[in-house]
């Protein structure tokens, strides 16, 4: 797990993990990864399962990437630890991990609800829920609660918002709850609870959760949002109801990559967060060109995390 690190006569100190690497390369040489399903059993042979736990530790390591990333670029930052060969952090993210410093800051400031959740035990089962859905779009979208109350806020609010929708919580559930949430009840378990079931309750997350009983319907609806929903038609949206907008765009969104097999993670700049904007993620609606795309993201906080 990594080489030892002796500098200069000091003490051996564990060195850099390769755990990314460790995890693809267990998956096989490249020339010989399976095409095909290679039993007709309904049940995974033992190689089959073998497998499957290596692809899946690999896909988990990249989810959680961004929580030991965010904790070890603050341990960077706030330690100098950047100091010997250069001038500033900003500089050492650029140069050494080719990440904004904007998106540096964004996983320092995830990272501590992120901690907080996954090393809950509020028992029920609720703790397979959290450690099976929380990713950055669900901790990023919980910042803005933490920032202006407490982690502990933020806890109770995910919690409150698994215990009721169990594993179909998504990231514009959790920032529409965050946005709903009463100044009153922030910090407390009980007002908390009740508030995310009222917020639950309302008639824009009913229209948003209802599944479809028609798929004819369902087909209708959707060759009719193909010619309605252009760039200029959105646009009008959020400028008339930023809020309602952007969380029913980012639904939308996340139910499209759900069935397509496409990850999205959506991020939000300073100024867009003050404006009302919407920025998107894989689905490649962002408008800033100072920002990294999400893909490319990803892999920033799996290679940032390395530095842990």
């Amino acid at each position: 797990m990594g080489k030892p690190i002796n500098v200069n006569g000091a003490p051996v100190a564990p060195g850099r993990p390769n755990n990314a690497i460790e995890l693809a390369r267990a998956l096989g040489d490249s020339a010989k990864l399976p095409t095909k399903q290679l039993t007709d059993t309904p049940a995974l042979i033992a190689q089959e399962q073998d497998m499957l736990v290596k692809c899946e530790s690999a896909i988990e390591n990249l989810r959680f990437a961004f929580w030991a990333a965010g904790k070890a670029l603050q341990v960077v930052r706030d330690a100098r630890l950047y100091r010997a060969q250069f001038e500033t952090f900003e500089d050492y993210t650029q140069a050494r991990w080719d990440i904004t410093p904007q998106y540096a800051g964004k996983l320092i400031r995830t990272w501590r609800v992120a901690e907080a959740l996954f090393q809950a035990r509020p028992g029920g089962g609720l703790e397979t829920v959290v450690s099976t859905k929380l990713g950055y779009g669900h901790a990023w979208a919980l910042v803005p609660l933490v920032e202006k109350h407490s982690v502990q806020a933020a806890v109770y609010l995910y919690l409150g918002l698994v215990k009721a929708k169990g594993a179909s919580v998504t990231a514009a559930l959790v920032q529409g709850a965050v946005e709903a949430l009463p100044e009153e009840a922030a910090g407390h378990k009980a007002k908390t609870e009740e508030a995310v079931i009222s917020y639950l309750a309302s008639p824009e997350d009913e229209a948003r959760s209802t599944p479809a009983t028609d798929p004819a319907k369902t087909v209708r609806a959707l060759s009719k949002a193909a010619r309605t929903f252009d760039a200029s038609a959105l646009q009008a949206a959020l400028e008339h109801d930023p809020k309602r907008a952007r969380n029913a765009v980012k639904s939308l969104i996340e139910v499209l990559s759900s069935v397509s097999g496409v990850t999205v993670t959506f991020l939000e700049s300073e100024t867009e967060a003050e404006e009302g904007e919407l920025e998107g993620g894989v689905a490649d609606v962002s408008e800033d060109p100072e920002e990294s795309s999400p893909e490319t993201e990803a892999a920033d906080a799996s290679a940032a995390a390395s530095a842990a």
